[in-house]
Protein backbone atom coordinates (compact mmCIF):
# COMPACT_ATOMS: atom_id res chain seq x y z
CA UNK A 1 0.00 0.00 0.00
CA UNK A 2 1.38 3.40 -0.91
CA UNK A 3 1.93 5.96 1.81
CA UNK A 4 -0.92 8.18 0.64
CA UNK A 5 -3.37 5.30 1.09
CA UNK A 6 -3.09 5.24 4.89
CA UNK A 7 -1.43 6.75 7.93
CA UNK A 8 0.66 4.66 10.29
CA UNK A 9 0.06 4.77 14.05
CA UNK A 10 2.57 6.39 16.32
CA UNK A 11 5.50 4.01 16.91
CA UNK A 12 5.38 1.99 20.11
CA UNK A 13 8.19 -0.35 21.10
CA UNK A 14 7.00 -3.63 22.55
CA UNK A 15 8.84 -4.22 25.85
CA UNK A 16 8.10 -7.95 25.56
CA UNK A 17 9.58 -8.41 22.07
CA UNK A 18 11.40 -11.75 21.82
CA UNK A 19 14.94 -11.51 20.30
CA UNK A 20 15.25 -15.24 19.52
CA UNK A 21 15.16 -17.21 16.23
CA UNK A 22 11.57 -18.33 16.89
CA UNK A 23 10.59 -14.67 17.18
CA UNK A 24 11.96 -14.00 13.70
CA UNK A 25 9.99 -16.92 12.27
CA UNK A 26 6.79 -15.79 13.95
CA UNK A 27 7.37 -12.22 12.81
CA UNK A 28 7.68 -13.35 9.21
CA UNK A 29 4.48 -15.40 9.57
CA UNK A 30 2.52 -12.51 11.07
CA UNK A 31 3.59 -10.02 8.40
CA UNK A 32 2.87 -12.17 5.35
CA UNK A 33 0.20 -9.68 4.30
CA UNK A 34 3.00 -7.42 3.09
CA UNK A 35 4.31 -10.30 0.95
CA UNK A 36 0.83 -10.68 -0.54
CA UNK A 37 0.74 -6.98 -1.38
CA UNK A 38 4.09 -7.27 -3.18
CA UNK A 39 2.90 -10.32 -5.13
CA UNK A 40 -0.22 -8.50 -6.26
CA UNK A 41 1.82 -5.47 -7.30
CA UNK A 42 4.12 -7.73 -9.32
CA UNK A 43 1.15 -8.78 -11.48
CA UNK A 44 -0.40 -11.93 -10.00
CA UNK A 45 -0.98 -13.60 -6.65
CA UNK A 46 -2.48 -17.10 -6.83
CA UNK A 47 -5.07 -17.91 -4.21
CA UNK A 48 -8.17 -19.98 -3.60
CA UNK A 49 -11.08 -20.26 -1.18
CA UNK A 50 -11.34 -22.67 1.74
CA UNK A 51 -15.05 -23.40 2.13
CA UNK A 52 -16.03 -27.07 2.28
CA UNK A 53 -12.92 -28.78 3.68
CA UNK A 54 -11.80 -26.53 6.55
CA UNK A 55 -8.91 -28.54 8.01
CA UNK A 56 -5.22 -27.77 8.57
CA UNK A 57 -4.32 -30.63 6.21
CA UNK A 58 -6.23 -28.93 3.39
CA UNK A 59 -4.16 -25.77 3.89
CA UNK A 60 -0.93 -27.77 3.76
CA UNK A 61 -2.06 -29.44 0.54
CA UNK A 62 -2.97 -26.08 -1.04
CA UNK A 63 0.42 -24.64 -0.16
CA UNK A 64 2.23 -27.66 -1.57
CA UNK A 65 0.16 -27.34 -4.75
CA UNK A 66 1.57 -23.85 -5.29
CA UNK A 67 -1.10 -21.50 -3.96
CA UNK A 68 0.28 -18.35 -2.36
CA UNK A 69 -2.71 -17.21 -0.34
CA UNK A 70 -6.05 -18.54 0.83
CA UNK A 71 -9.37 -16.96 1.75
CA UNK A 72 -10.91 -18.64 4.79
CA UNK A 73 -14.59 -18.22 4.03
CA UNK A 74 -16.90 -17.71 7.01
CA UNK A 75 -19.76 -16.48 4.82
CA UNK A 76 -20.54 -19.71 2.95
CA UNK A 77 -19.06 -22.34 5.27
CA UNK A 78 -19.42 -23.86 8.72
CA UNK A 79 -16.22 -22.10 9.89
CA UNK A 80 -16.70 -20.41 13.26
CA UNK A 81 -14.20 -18.51 15.38
CA UNK A 82 -12.99 -21.61 17.26
CA UNK A 83 -12.09 -23.46 14.07
CA UNK A 84 -10.87 -20.27 12.42
CA UNK A 85 -7.93 -19.79 14.78
CA UNK A 86 -6.56 -23.28 14.10
CA UNK A 87 -6.85 -22.68 10.36
CA UNK A 88 -4.98 -19.37 10.58
CA UNK A 89 -2.20 -21.02 12.58
CA UNK A 90 -2.04 -23.82 10.00
CA UNK A 91 -1.82 -21.21 7.25
CA UNK A 92 1.13 -19.61 9.05
CA UNK A 93 2.88 -22.97 9.26
CA UNK A 94 2.21 -23.72 5.59
CA UNK A 95 3.58 -20.37 4.42
CA UNK A 96 0.24 -19.07 3.12
CA UNK A 97 -1.04 -15.55 3.43
CA UNK A 98 -4.48 -15.92 5.00
CA UNK A 99 -7.38 -13.57 4.38
CA UNK A 100 -10.74 -14.13 6.04
CA UNK A 101 -14.13 -13.43 4.50
CA UNK A 102 -16.25 -12.57 7.54
CA UNK A 103 -19.96 -13.20 7.88
CA UNK A 104 -22.23 -10.31 8.79
CA UNK A 105 -21.35 -6.67 9.41
CA UNK A 106 -20.05 -6.80 13.00
CA UNK A 107 -16.90 -4.65 13.15
CA UNK A 108 -15.85 -6.50 16.28
CA UNK A 109 -15.51 -9.70 14.27
CA UNK A 110 -12.91 -8.11 11.99
CA UNK A 111 -10.79 -7.11 14.99
CA UNK A 112 -11.09 -10.62 16.43
CA UNK A 113 -10.08 -12.16 13.09
CA UNK A 114 -6.96 -10.00 12.91
CA UNK A 115 -6.07 -10.67 16.55
CA UNK A 116 -6.06 -14.38 15.67
CA UNK A 117 -3.21 -13.64 13.27
CA UNK A 118 -5.05 -13.37 9.95
CA UNK A 119 -3.24 -11.23 7.41
CA UNK A 120 -6.33 -9.37 6.31
CA UNK A 121 -9.98 -9.51 5.38
CA UNK A 122 -12.05 -9.83 2.23
CA UNK A 123 -15.30 -8.11 3.16
CA UNK A 124 -18.36 -9.21 1.14
CA UNK A 125 -21.20 -7.09 -0.26
CA UNK A 126 -19.60 -3.65 0.00
CA UNK A 127 -22.00 -1.34 -1.83
CA UNK A 128 -21.08 2.10 -0.53
CA UNK A 129 -18.00 4.10 0.47
CA UNK A 130 -19.53 4.42 3.93
CA UNK A 131 -19.42 0.64 4.33
CA UNK A 132 -15.84 0.58 3.02
CA UNK A 133 -14.87 3.15 5.66
CA UNK A 134 -16.46 0.99 8.38
CA UNK A 135 -14.32 -1.95 7.30
CA UNK A 136 -11.14 0.13 7.24
CA UNK A 137 -11.99 1.52 10.68
CA UNK A 138 -12.30 -2.01 12.07
CA UNK A 139 -9.13 -3.29 10.36
CA UNK A 140 -6.64 -0.47 10.94
CA UNK A 141 -5.28 1.28 14.00
CA UNK A 142 -5.55 5.01 14.60
CA UNK A 143 -5.29 7.53 13.10
CA UNK A 144 -7.00 5.97 10.08
CA UNK A 145 -9.10 3.36 11.90
CA UNK A 146 -10.38 2.33 15.31
CA UNK A 147 -8.99 -1.18 15.63
CA UNK A 148 -8.29 -2.03 19.24
CA UNK A 149 -4.97 -3.46 20.34
CA UNK A 150 -4.19 -6.03 23.00
CA UNK A 151 -0.52 -6.96 23.62
CA UNK A 152 -1.15 -10.63 22.92
CA UNK A 153 1.78 -13.00 23.33
CA UNK A 154 1.69 -13.89 19.61
CA UNK A 155 2.63 -10.28 18.89
CA UNK A 156 5.77 -10.51 21.03
CA UNK A 157 7.58 -11.47 17.84
CA UNK A 158 7.21 -7.83 16.74
CA UNK A 159 9.32 -4.99 18.09
CA UNK A 160 6.87 -2.33 16.86
CA UNK A 161 3.59 -4.27 16.56
CA UNK A 162 1.20 -1.37 15.93
CA UNK A 163 3.09 -0.08 12.93
CA UNK A 164 4.09 -3.50 11.61
CA UNK A 165 0.61 -5.01 11.82
CA UNK A 166 -1.03 -1.92 10.36
CA UNK A 167 1.25 -1.97 7.33
CA UNK A 168 0.91 -5.74 6.84
CA UNK A 169 -2.88 -5.93 7.10
CA UNK A 170 -4.46 -6.46 3.68
CA UNK A 171 -7.98 -5.08 3.17
CA UNK A 172 -10.01 -6.20 0.16
CA UNK A 173 -13.67 -5.30 -0.38
CA UNK A 174 -16.02 -7.23 -2.64
CA UNK A 175 -18.12 -5.61 -5.35
CA UNK A 176 -21.12 -7.88 -5.79
CA UNK A 177 -24.14 -5.75 -6.68
CA UNK A 178 -25.57 -3.15 -9.02
CA UNK A 179 -25.35 -0.39 -6.40
CA UNK A 180 -21.67 -1.16 -5.80
CA UNK A 181 -20.92 -0.82 -9.51
CA UNK A 182 -22.39 2.66 -9.56
CA UNK A 183 -20.13 3.75 -6.69
CA UNK A 184 -17.01 1.65 -7.25
CA UNK A 185 -14.81 4.70 -7.88
CA UNK A 186 -15.90 6.20 -4.54
CA UNK A 187 -15.34 2.89 -2.76
CA UNK A 188 -11.86 2.54 -4.26
CA UNK A 189 -11.02 6.09 -3.13
CA UNK A 190 -11.47 5.22 0.56
CA UNK A 191 -8.01 5.38 2.20
CA UNK A 192 -6.93 2.02 3.62
CA UNK A 193 -8.45 -0.16 0.89
CA UNK A 194 -5.88 -2.41 -0.80
CA UNK A 195 -8.06 -4.14 -3.39
CA UNK A 196 -11.45 -4.15 -5.06
CA UNK A 197 -12.52 -7.78 -5.54
CA UNK A 198 -15.25 -8.71 -8.02
CA UNK A 199 -17.57 -11.48 -6.84
CA UNK A 200 -18.81 -12.73 -10.23
CA UNK A 201 -21.63 -15.00 -9.10
CA UNK A 202 -23.49 -12.56 -6.87
CA UNK A 203 -22.73 -9.74 -9.30
CA UNK A 204 -24.15 -11.77 -12.18
CA UNK A 205 -27.30 -12.50 -10.16
CA UNK A 206 -27.67 -8.81 -9.32
CA UNK A 207 -27.33 -7.79 -12.97
CA UNK A 208 -29.43 -10.63 -14.38
CA UNK A 209 -26.59 -11.99 -16.54
CA UNK A 210 -25.03 -15.45 -16.76
CA UNK A 211 -21.93 -16.08 -14.61
CA UNK A 212 -18.90 -16.46 -16.85
CA UNK A 213 -20.61 -14.75 -19.78
CA UNK A 214 -19.20 -12.06 -22.04
CA UNK A 215 -21.54 -9.59 -20.34
CA UNK A 216 -19.75 -10.17 -17.05
CA UNK A 217 -16.37 -9.67 -18.73
CA UNK A 218 -17.63 -6.29 -19.96
CA UNK A 219 -18.77 -5.33 -16.47
CA UNK A 220 -15.40 -6.29 -14.99
CA UNK A 221 -13.64 -4.21 -17.66
CA UNK A 222 -15.72 -1.20 -16.61
CA UNK A 223 -14.76 -1.79 -12.97
CA UNK A 224 -11.08 -1.78 -13.97
CA UNK A 225 -11.55 1.58 -15.70
CA UNK A 226 -13.09 3.09 -12.57
CA UNK A 227 -10.46 1.83 -10.11
CA UNK A 228 -7.19 3.81 -9.97
CA UNK A 229 -3.84 2.08 -10.28
CA UNK A 230 -3.09 2.69 -6.60
CA UNK A 231 -5.79 0.14 -5.73
CA UNK A 232 -5.44 -3.46 -6.87
CA UNK A 233 -8.11 -5.55 -8.55
CA UNK A 234 -9.15 -9.10 -7.73
CA UNK A 235 -11.66 -11.65 -8.96
CA UNK A 236 -12.86 -15.21 -8.43
CA UNK A 237 -11.97 -17.45 -11.41
CA UNK A 238 -13.53 -20.84 -12.20
CA UNK A 239 -11.27 -21.79 -15.13
CA UNK A 240 -7.52 -21.48 -14.48
CA UNK A 241 -6.94 -21.20 -18.23
CA UNK A 242 -8.48 -17.72 -18.10
CA UNK A 243 -6.05 -16.41 -15.44
CA UNK A 244 -3.85 -14.82 -18.09
CA UNK A 245 -6.80 -12.94 -19.59
CA UNK A 246 -7.79 -11.60 -16.19
CA UNK A 247 -4.20 -10.63 -15.34
CA UNK A 248 -4.03 -8.68 -18.61
CA UNK A 249 -7.10 -6.77 -17.40
CA UNK A 250 -5.19 -5.87 -14.17
CA UNK A 251 -7.00 -8.40 -11.98
CA UNK A 252 -3.94 -9.59 -10.05
CA UNK A 253 -5.52 -10.84 -6.81
CA UNK A 254 -6.79 -14.10 -8.27
CA UNK A 255 -8.83 -16.66 -6.33
CA UNK A 256 -8.98 -19.72 -8.55
CA UNK A 257 -11.62 -22.37 -7.78
CA UNK A 258 -12.12 -23.60 -4.19
CA UNK A 259 -11.27 -26.61 -2.07
CA UNK A 260 -14.39 -28.71 -2.56
CA UNK A 261 -14.54 -28.07 -6.30
CA UNK A 262 -10.89 -29.04 -6.78
CA UNK A 263 -11.39 -32.25 -4.78
CA UNK A 264 -14.45 -33.15 -6.87
CA UNK A 265 -12.67 -32.44 -10.15
CA UNK A 266 -9.54 -34.31 -9.13
CA UNK A 267 -11.54 -37.28 -7.85
CA UNK A 268 -13.48 -37.48 -11.11
CA UNK A 269 -10.26 -37.51 -13.12
CA UNK A 270 -8.80 -40.31 -10.99
CA UNK A 271 -11.99 -42.36 -11.19
CA UNK A 272 -12.30 -41.86 -14.96
CA UNK A 273 -8.70 -42.97 -15.53
CA UNK A 274 -9.14 -46.01 -13.30
CA UNK A 275 -12.36 -47.06 -15.04
CA UNK A 276 -10.80 -46.54 -18.48
CA UNK A 277 -7.70 -48.53 -17.50
CA UNK A 278 -9.78 -51.50 -16.29
CA UNK A 279 -11.99 -51.37 -19.39
CA UNK A 280 -8.91 -51.40 -21.62
CA UNK A 281 -7.54 -54.57 -20.00
CA UNK A 282 -10.80 -56.49 -19.62
CA UNK A 283 -10.55 -59.93 -21.34
CA UNK A 284 -12.50 -60.25 -24.58
CA UNK A 285 -15.24 -62.95 -24.24
CA UNK A 286 -14.70 -66.02 -26.44
CA UNK A 287 -17.22 -68.40 -28.03
CA UNK A 288 -18.45 -70.83 -25.43
CA UNK A 289 -17.93 -68.52 -22.48
CA UNK A 290 -21.06 -68.05 -20.42
CA UNK A 291 -21.67 -65.74 -17.53
CA UNK A 292 -21.73 -67.47 -14.21
CA UNK A 293 -19.61 -70.54 -15.19
CA UNK A 294 -16.75 -71.61 -12.89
Amino acid sequence: MTKDRYDSPAPWKNPEAVPVPLGALQSAALLRGSDLRRLVRSGRALGTFLIELPTPTTLTSLAMAGFEFVVLDMEHSTIGTTVLESLIVAGHAAGLATLVRPCGRDPGLIGKILDMGAHGVMAPHVDTPERAREIVAAARFKPLGNRGFSPLSRFDALEHPLQALNEATYVAVQIEGRDALRRVAEIAAVPGIDAIFVGPYDLALSLGVTPGSADLFDVAARVAMDVPGSVSLGIYIDDPASCGDWAARRFALQCVSFDGRMLAQGARRVAERAIAAVAGRRPTPTIGDSEGED
